[in-house]
């Protein structure tokens, strides 16, 4: 991969974790995968405005999804994703603790 194709990478990555409801997704998906019809309703915005957030997400390989039947079920992508977001919260409540 080039350094360019790398950076653009890591661009949208950090982008996609950029908003605090997108990262409250993420959250919740820590405990496991979860229907899309239950992540809708958590967090109270417009449902076409949780999908696109959603739909961010996959495309920086943060979530996968998978459909089953008419639900569309979402997990995070690798356990190294939730390994960064784990040291990122443990960071967090550090720095704020300061």
């Amino acid at each position: 991969m080039t350094n360019e194709r790398l950076d653009n990478w890591r661009l949208d990555f950090h982008k996609a974790l950029g908003n605090p409801v997108r990262l409250q997704i993420v959250d919740f998906l820590m405990d496991g995968e979860q229907c899309q019809c239950d992540i809708f309703p958590r967090f109270g915005l417009a449902q076409s405005t949780v999908s696109a957030y959603l739909t961010k997400m996959v495309k920086a390989g943060i979530l996968n999804y998978r459909k089953d039947r008419t639900r569309k079920l979402y997990s995070i992508a690798s356990p190294d994703i939730t390994k960064i977001v784990e040291k990122i919260r443990t960071i967090a409540e550090k720095q704020t603790s300061k």
